[in-house]
């Protein structure tokens, strides 16, 4: 009767020893297993260790971003190279400017348009020169002088006083006076001999200087068909060789204020060259 007994004992031990090494195996893959690094709620929900939970990834942005300007409020750009300097054109970009090299010379500037008499009698102040560019880069003219004689006098001169960019073809008026109630509302660059009468009827000299340097000069004859408040122009299909001929020039024909007709700062496309 002993021997079963013993069996039993043996069958129990077994199924302890059993049952305690697969605890122990347990708690190893447990210690094994990968830790996660996250740090959890108190009390954490079931999904909190789920990795396949999407996360919504939000965009790195700068605390101010500057609308002016590069990436990440980098300093502003320049729509173009503007290493002359430029001019702003309407949309906030920059026009760069390609200078002429060297000094004015004689031809860079002529005289295209002249209102000899803005009106009848003497004290005339309406009168004006348009003066051209005849270059396709930009001139610095700051210091230019228009001069006219004034017979045995010293002459009327007028100065480019302020730092003016004159761009490729472009113009520019020299008046008796700046104000636009006596020149008849000219518009874009003009500057002014603030005197009247300057421009005589019967005849005279315009000189365009840099300093010592002649640039233009014109000599005009008294003309028997001058007409008051209309301007004398050289048409612009005209080639510069003859602008000495003044069977060339032509009354112009265009209305820009009441009693007055002419092209100051434009194009002499009104009249045709013969």
């Amino acid at each position: 009767m002993a021997f079963p007994g013993r069996i039993t004992l043996s069958l129990r031990t077994g199924f302890v020893l059993f049952t305690g090494a697969a605890f122990l195996l347990a708690c190893a893959a447990d210690a094994a297993a990968p830790k996660k690094r996250k740090k959890s709620p108190v009390d954490p929900p079931d999904s909190w260790y789920d990795d396949e939970v999407p996360v919504e990834e939000q965009p790195i942005e700068p605390a101010y971003v500057n609308e002016d300007s590069g990436a990440f409020g980098a300093s502003s750009r320049p729509a173009k190279n503007d290493k002359d300097g430029g001019t702003a054109t309407p949309d906030g970009g920059l026009v760069t400017k390609i200078f002429c090299q060297g000094p004015l010379a004689a031809g860079d500037l002529v005289v295209t348009e002249l209102l000899i008499a803005s009106r009848a009698g003497s004290g005339d102040d309406g009168e004006w020169v348009e003066i051209t560019s005849t270059r396709d880069c930009w001139l610095r003219i700051q210091g230019v002088t228009v001069e006219s004689p004034r017979g045995q006098a010293a002459p009327n001169v007028a100065k480019v006083e302020a730092d003016l960019d004159l761009a490729p073809k472009g113009t520019f008026v020299v008046a008796d006076s700046l104000d636009p109630a006596k020149n008849y509302g000219i518009t874009g660059k003009v500057i002014a001999w603030n005197a009247a009468d300057v421009l005589k009827n019967d005849g005279d000299t315009i000189a365009v200087k840099s300093g010592e340097t002649v640039i233009d000069t014109v000599t005009y004859p008294t003309f028997n068909n001058l007409e008051t408040g209309r301007s004398l122009a050289f048409p612009s299909d005209c080639a510069p060789a003859v602008r000495t001929d003044w069977k060339r020039w032509s009354l112009t024909f265009t209305d820009r204020a009441p009693g007055q007709r002419g092209t100051p700062n434009a194009a002499n496309d009104d009249v045709a060259c013969f």
